[in-house]
């Protein structure tokens, strides 16, 4: 038996979450059925407000495209200033919510990413903060990419990127 979860992505960061499955899994919750089901959040009309325009949205626009273009443009440019320092690194994930890892695999347990070059990304990271590049600067996040990202002028970020690691490479 399977459920599907989803929670505040569905509201594009509002304190949301739904979950649903087959008859057979869902007929057990609810009036009778042994599960009971609540929430902080239930029925909050701003959330669910949120959920519905975000859902309308990727629905009825290209924005997943227009997400996933940008996400494969940020990393191409990052892959370069990555390969002008000779950084070997792998990209994670979508392009609409892609990992960075400085090393020759993609870790998949804590022993994996403990072998990457995570404190030369914290570096690299905080550069690019202190260049207004607003990320989370723990390689173990992913770059979560939005529409809005689409104006980005992918130049000034190639600039901030060779700055960022730079500096972050002479002081490592």
């Amino acid at each position: 038996m399977r459920i599907t979860t989803y929670a505040k992505a569905m509201g594009n960061g509002y304190p949301v979450a739904c979950f649903g499955g087959r008859a057979e899994v869902m007929d057990v919750i609810g009036s009778g059925g042994g599960v009971v089901h609540g929430g902080t959040y239930t029925a909050n009309l701003v959330a669910l407000s949120a959920a519905n325009a975000t859902l309308d949205i990727l629905a009825n626009t290209d924005a997943l495209k227009t997400v996933d273009r940008v996400g494969d443009s940020i990393k191409e440019v990052l892959g370069r200033v990555f390969t002008h320092f000779g950084i070997e690194h792998r990209f994670a994930g979508p392009p609409s919510m892609f990992g960075i890892h400085f090393g020759d695999h993609v870790p998949s347990n804590y022993r994996d990413w403990k072998s990457t070059d995570s404190d030369l990304y914290t570096a690299f990271a905080w550069q690019l903060i202190e260049h207004g590049v607003m990320l989370e600067p723990d390689s173990r996040e992913p770059w979560f990419i939005c529409e809005a990202h689409q104006d980005l002028d992918l130049g000034w970020l190639e600039d901030m990127a060779m700055r960022s690691m730079k500096t972050a490479t002479e002081r490592s």
